[in-house]
């Protein structure tokens, strides 16, 4: 692969040790002859990085962008970067994560691989909704797009149709519909199945539903999904990666399909085993994560 040698860097300032973390990364990126990339505001603090506007990262050379957080500031950064074309790699400050690639005492392994091309491009498959208020599509999702009831609402009945066929009325608090990324995310929490995440799949969940029988259902990622809230006078709100984006009222359809644009990450290359952080995140067997 090209050396990567012109990075940019996201920075989750809540996270506690940010700033210690971002001072050991500027300071191995140093050593691997990396150039960093950050806003204006955070090089005032950090004088070794290099001033640029989010949006000018590629303008000033950047192959490629540092999310330095957790899961979450990396799902954050995927809806920043939008449209950029810029891969992204998580660099984990706290717990163990299933996105970010690598742990505070990786930093500085990870970024000579990175500068040595010794690293992969792993694209992950997103998500878009199509409703009345977003005809053209939502921002993509890279985690999962959820139907739910609203704070102190009332169970949900949710239609569901794949490809235009009628598959089921769910009594429920609301309906995930994940990639294989997003796995092992909320719909892992409502007893959803992990999916590895190069399958060409979607996962359909159900939240808190009226039904012993509502299973998970995983299906082709060419399906097309609509949802429709099938009650008088509720309203669901539809989230987006855990962001509220609108409200759904009874009757309209929300329609969702593959985004045309996957996400890029960069695995370094000592990162060959997939399900590594998995195991180690579950418990599963140490000895296969040493």
């Amino acid at each position: 692969m090209q050396p990567i040698t012109r990075l940019g860097v996201l920075v989750n300032f809540t996270r506690q040790g940010a700033q210690e973390a971002l001072g050991h990364l500027l300071q191995v990126a140093e050593g691997a002859g990396i150039t960093l990339f950050a806003t204006p505001d955070i090089c005032e603090r950090f004088p070794g990085l290099q001033p640029s506007a989010i949006d000018q990262f590629i303008a000033k050379g950047a192959q490629g962008v540092i999310s330095l957080g957790g899961d979450g500031s990396l799902l954050t950064a995927v809806h920043t970067l939008a449209g950029m074309d810029l891969p992204l790699i998580g660099f984990n400050i706290g717990h163990l994560g299933y996105l970010t690639a690598v742990n505070e005492e990786g930093f500085g392994r990870a970024l000579e691989q990175l500068a040595s091309g010794t690293y992969r491009l792993e694209e992950r498959t997103t998500l878009v909704a199509y409703t009345d208020h977003h005809p053209t599509g939502t921002a993509e999702a890279l985690n999962d797009i959820v139907i739910a009831r609203k704070a102190g609402g009332h169970a949900l009945a949710i239609k569901v149709a794949l490809d235009g066929h009628p598959v089921a009325r769910y009594l429920c608090d609301g309906v995930i519909l994940s990639t294989p990324t997003g796995s092992t995310a909320y719909a892992l929490s409502v007893g959803g199945p992990v999916i590895a995440p190069q399958a060409q799949v979607f996962l359909l969940s159900v939240i808190a539903p009226h039904a012993l029988t509502a299973r998970p259902l995983v299906i082709p990622s060419t399906t097309r999904v609509t949802l429709s809230i099938d009650q008088p006078n509720e309203t669901a709100l539809l989230c987006i990666d855990g962001r509220d984006t609108e409200e759904i009222p009874s009757g309209h359809l929300v329609e969702i399909l593959q985004a045309p644009t996957p996400v890029r990450l960069i695995i370094p290359h000592n990162k060959n085993n997939p399900y590594a952080r998995l195991s180690r995140k579950l418990g599963w067997s140490s000895s296969f994560t040493r």
